[in-house]
């Protein structure tokens, strides 16, 4: 077994996507070449052998160090292709050159190291098979939800797949950005705009967005996929769906379109407990995924680049 540090430019490209496809046990959107472009500032990768499995390294550099990083907007990354057994996965980590001086990567939720890095913890995520008839999905709702949903069909509220990258972000940054604390800069929301518009030229997109009786846009929500698999990658919302509950009403509508098909719905995820209630009141499963942190720096700088990392 060779693994090897490839930058981007000396990616095979269609070996890359290939081996992506041919696995669709690990096979994710968010490790497609042209998701990780237009995501990543730069990436760089481990592959195994000839692109018998793959390892994205989104990275950076700052004040002169290099270091690999979580990128907004792009929720999870591993290892793809083959499946790796648990004791070979600090070899991948041994293969990510020394010049990172500090990893940090958010990963499949299949992968759990038998040796735990510097900082290791569970994130969660919730997941809802939408294989099922609306009726009996709707059975899973928390009763909170269903008043919700009931609620907003008495508001006269319609769904809508017209709507502008900017009018959602537009939402989020007025009514929810201060209260989740993104961190989120100008050149983030550019980013997303980007992602969207690369989304949708690949088809691999879908919109959904509740206006009230007077046309205001008062929910909005992107939902990229691939191959039956659908996330809930960035959502905005206005204060009046605090009323109307839009938000529930543009889920419950996405369910009930999509009930019955061989789908899932990942939500994502979310640490905040409002979100991870929010999430499971659909009836969704939670699950969790790892979250690595290794550092190569001296135990000074440590805490300092740790620190700066967060407020990024």
């Amino acid at each position: 077994m060779a693994i090897h540090y490839l930058d981007r430019h000396e990616i095979d490209t269609e070996k890359w996507d290939a081996c992506l496809a041919s696995h669709p046990a690990t096979d994710s959107l968010f490790a497609r070449s042209w998701y990780l472009d237009v995501a990543c500032e730069q990436w760089s990768a481990l592959i195994l052998d000839d692109y018998m499995s793959l390892m994205p390294l989104p990275r950076r550099k700052k004040y002169g160090i290099a270091y690999v990083y979580p990128p907004f907007f792009l929720p999870r990354t591993g290892i793809f292709g083959n499946d790796i057994a648990s004791d070979d996965f600090q070899k991948w980590m041994d293969a990510i050159p020394q010049k990172y001086k500090w990893i940090d990567i958010i990963l499949q939720e299949q992968h759990l190291p038998i040796h735990i890095p510097d900082t290791y913890f569970l994130h969660s995520s919730f997941v809802l098979d939408c294989s099922f008839p609306y009726e009996e999905l709707r059975k899973g709702y928390h009763q909170n939800h269903k008043r919700n949903c009931q609620k907003a069909t008495e508001k006269e509220l319609k769904s809508v797949n017209i709507f502008s990258t900017e009018e959602a972000i537009t939402l989020f940054r007025n009514n929810q950005e201060k209260f989740f604390k993104t961190g989120y800069k100008d050149s983030d929301y550019a980013r997303l705009i980007r992602i969207i518009d690369t989304l949708s030229l690949n088809g691999h997109l879908e919109q959904y967005g509740v206006r009230d009786a007077e046309g205001n846009l008062c929910a909005a929500a992107f939902f990229p996929f691939l191959k039956g698999k659908y996330y809930f990658l960035f959502s905005g919302r206005n204060a009046e769906s605090n009323r109307n509950s839009a938000m529930f009403f543009l889920i419950d509508t996405f369910i009930k379109e999509h009930a019955g098909k061989a789908i899932v719905l990942d939500f994502n995820g979310s640490d905040n407990e409002k979100l991870a209630k929010f999430y499971a009141g659909f009836g969704a499963k939670e699950i969790q995924f790892p979250h690595i942190q290794i550092s190569r720096l001296h135990p000074c700088f440590k805490k300092l680049f740790s620190l700066y990392c967060k407020l990024r």
